[in-house]
């Protein structure tokens, strides 16, 4: 994310094939500003981004606000060139693409009230999302529904500048960097007291929307179901400052 200043925003780079090392030639890429994502640093806090595989959701952790946003990566209308308000790119070729796009999905707050938030990481199965508190703690959330499954106090144990985070895809351990310490440590999953839950979603609101969606989607070519989304939005091309490379 380009978060400096007053509030940032989520910007995706794709050079869409290998440009070499040290190259910086990227005339041939894609970078797209999201500037409907807001988001807010803390100069001394890591923050963390983790993308989920099946539901293709980005959550960013957005340390300024506490709290955790939600973006839905396949969505999103391009909207207007972005080399006018924002003339910081590295090639003027056509090839070079640099534009806004408008109308994501997001939930800008899927789970708030965290202090100093720092490191994401899912679980194997991508049921629960991890997320460190800088100050020593870390906290499971139900992906389906931003519930708050458990905690794990850490600062107890000396650990008060957590910074990455990662899960293990082949043990489950969790591991993270603790920033004072210089140090990557290990949390055991055997110490887990939430390896097993009761998931809070409603399994009849499931099913419902799982229909709702599949009628949508049959019915209406081209559209999709999404309780995120602001249907409501337009993409706006006016370009603010058309005379800025005259």
């Amino acid at each position: 994310g380009d978060n400096s200043g007053n509030g940032g925003q989520l910007v995706m780079f794709d050079f869409q094939q290998p440009h070499g090392p040290g190259s910086m030639d990227h005339s041939i890429a894609s970078v797209r500003r999201y500037t409907e994502v807001k988001l807010f640093r803390d100069e001394n806090v890591h923050a963390g981004m983790v993308v989920h595989p099946d539901k293709r959701r980005l959550f960013i952790v957005n340390p300024g606000k506490g709290s955790i946003v939600a973006v839905d990566v396949d969505t999103g209308r391009y909207s207007r060139t972005a080399r006018e308000e924002y003339p910081i790119f590295s090639n003027r070729l056509p090839s070079f693409e640099y534009s806004i796009y408008e109308c994501v999905d997001q939930e800008e707050v899927f789970v708030g009230g965290l202090k100093n938030p720092s490191g994401l990481a899912l679980s194997r199965d991508g049921s629960r999302l991890f997320v460190a508190e800088s100050g020593g703690r870390i906290l499971a959330y139900e992906v389906e529904t931003g519930a708050l499954l458990h905690s794990i106090d850490l600062a107890s144990q000396g650990y008060t500048s957590i910074g990455g985070l990662t899960i293990s895809p082949e043990t489950g351990n969790i591991y993270f960097v603790d920033m004072n310490t210089n140090q990557v440590v290990m949390v055991d999953k055997a110490g887990f007291t939430f390896c097993t839950y009761q998931s809070v979603a409603n399994p009849e609101f499931q099913t419902a929307l799982a229909a709702a969606k599949a009628q949508v989607e049959s019915e209406c070519a081209g559209v999709s179901l999404s309780l995120t989304r602001d249907y409501t939005c337009q993409v706006d091309g006016t370009i603010p400052n058309g005379t800025l490379f005259e």
